[in-house]
Parts: structure tokens; C-alpha cells; sequence
């Protein structure tokens, strides 16, 4: 059996264990039923299901238990939730692909792709590691290159693209720095004590995209949207802070605990008439200062 198909099994395992406790039969007509439909060899012996696991549990710190007295497998404790959804939508994807290949054009994918991000598990290593990193990094506001010396973070995707935040040596700030820009890319073998001080869940925890929050307090942000624009904004909400205050035939309002960065206003004027802002007064008036800015581009 291929890696590839135990990774299949762990992810339809966790999916299924997810949603109710099941015995070790009930687990097998389900994987067999999907090996039907994806052409791998999914079903295991009790055995090799043991194995299945042990590897959950260390690859996505997924703890599955024999419960006796229901008489069926159950998840009891799950780690990182929101990686291991990222992780296994992947996973899900690059199986559906590898079922497409067989149709021909049936399922369409996006042409664009983010740039940089061959840059991924070598900034992973030095951030493990705490090792500093050199690259050559293009503003696209300037004409020339410059090289930067780095003591990297974490990495942090915002908007199809992929940013590493790391300590820049020459002011000792935090900065990002978009991987679709770097080049060159080269791993020292100068370490650096652990940045203690610098929490990048927390730094970005009230934000929208890529622009951190600086120290500053989020606000309460409060956007009116059309009924049919509301539906999309609730399969896939804004923010994690998301928050429905009305609902009725004419409006939806959502409140937000954010902070109102030049990407989060970005993404209210891409809405179009399809939102308004109801508060704060700073939002409002930079979003009609945004369209007034925009309809003189127009006038002549």
C-alpha cells in the first residue's frame, strides 16, 4: 500500500470520526465505498488500522480511543485545528485532481498561483532552527534590489500570497516580507536566541490580510450587506471575530472585532454596493473618500 493511499485513509478516518464514534466495520464500508470512488485501495486490516492510528496522532496531534462501552473509535482530543482543515482541504484537493485526470476538463482549477513559495520548507527549516536568512528582496516601488538579513518567525499566507515575518538586523523590527519578492535565498549558519516578545498569533489576531495590528486596539466594525451578498458572507466569513446582529429581508449586518487596515478597506470597496459601513465614522469616511478618489478618475 502507497504512502499516498495511508494519507488518503487517515484523512477519510479523521473525517468520519469527526462527525460521529464508529466501530472498526463501519469504518471499513465507509473507506471501501470511497476507494470505489477515488480507485484506491483504502480498506486495512484491524491491524494496519492501529498503525493508522498511532501516525494520526503524530502527524496531526489527533488523538483517537477505543470506547468500550460504545463499542467504536472516537476522537478525544484534537491539537491544531485550523492547520490540520488546511492540511487535509490539500490533501482532498490533490486527490480530487488525481480523479479529474480521468475526465478530462471536468473540474477547472484556478490558473493563478501564488509566487515565491518554493521557499517555504527552507524558511521552515530556519525558523525551527533559529538560524538567519540573506535574500534579495524587490519593492515593487523601487527600481533595485536589496539584500536583507533576516532572523525569520513564522510564515503567514494573506490573500493567494505568502509573507514571512521575520526581525530585520539592520533596525531589529518586525517586518513581512512577501516570498513572491525574494530571491536568493540563503540559509546562514548564524543562530539567534528565540524572539520571546514577539507573539505573531496575536499580532494579527484582529487583522485582515497582511498589515498587523502595531499595537494598536482593534475596533468594533459593523457592515450592512444585501441579503443575497450576506449568504456568501456567511459560508465564508471575513473574519474569525464575524458576528450576526440582524437579519431580516431588507439587510444583514455583521459585526467585527478588527483593525481597519488599508487591506481591510480594500476588501469593502471590492464588495462594491453590496456593503455598507455603519460604523465607525473613520471607516465610513475613508471608504467615501476611496470612491470620490475613484469616480474623478472618471470625469474627464
Amino acid at each position: 500500500m502507497s504512502k499516498k493511499e495511508s494519507l488518503h485513509r487517515h484523512r477519510l478516518i479523521i473525517s468520519k470520526l469527526r462527525r460521529s464514534p464508529c466501530s472498526f466495520e463501519q469504518l471499513q464500508d465507509f473507506l471501501a465505498l470511497q476507494g470505489e470512488i477515488s480507485g484506491d485501495q483504502l480498506t486495512c486490516s484491524l491491524r494496519t488500522f492501529q498503525r493508522d492510528i498511532k501516525e494520526v496522532a503524530s502527524l496531526y496531534d489527533i488523538v483517537i480511543n477505543y470506547n468500550r462501552t460504545l463499542n467504536a473509535y472516537e476522537i478525544i482530543h484534537e491539537g491544531n485545528e485550523e492547520q490540520n482543515e488546511r492540511f487535509l482541504e490539500a490533501f482532498e484537493i490533490f486527490n480530487a485532481l488525481k480523479v479529474a485526470n480521468q475526465y478530462s476538463n471536468k473540474l477547472l482549477v484556478e490558473k493563478r498561483r501564488p509566487m515565491g513559495t518554493e521557499h517555504v520548507f527552507g524558511l521552515l527549516h530556519a525558523i525551527k532552527n533559529n538560524l538567519e536568512v540573506s535574500f534579495l528582496y524587490e519593492k515593487y516601488f523601487e527600481d533595485n534590489n536589496r539584500k536583507r538579513t533576516v532572523r525569520p518567525i513564522a510564515i503567514k499566507e494573506a490573500k493567494y500570497r505568502w509573507y514571512v515575518l521575520a526581525m530585520d538586523i539592520k533596525d531589529l523590527k518586525v517586518k513581512s516580507f512577501g516570498l513572491d519578492r525574494i530571491s536568493g535565498l540563503e540559509i546562514s549558519k548564524v543562530k539567534f536566541e528565540p524572539i520571546f516578545d514577539y507573539n505573531p498569533e496575536e499580532e494579527y489576531k484582529h487583522s485582515f490580510g497582511i498589515i498587523g495590528g502595531n499595537g494598536q486596539r482593534p475596533k468594533k466594525v459593523i457592515l450592512s450587506f444585501s441579503p443575497i451578498e450576506a449568504k456568501f458572507i456567511k459560508s465564508l466569513p471575513l473574519h474569525h471575530s464575524q458576528q450576526v446582529i440582524l437579519d431580516n429581508e431588507d439587510e444583514c449586518r455583521f459585526q467585527y472585532l478588527i483593525h481597519t487596515t488599508y487591506d481591510f478597506i480594500m476588501e469593502i470597496l471590492a464588495r462594491g454596493s453590496k456593503v455598507k459601513v455603519i460604523e465607525p465614522k473613520d471607516l465610513k469616511s475613508a471608504i467615501v473618500q476611496n470612491l470620490e478618489e475613484t469616480l474623478s478618475l472618471y470625469k474627464n
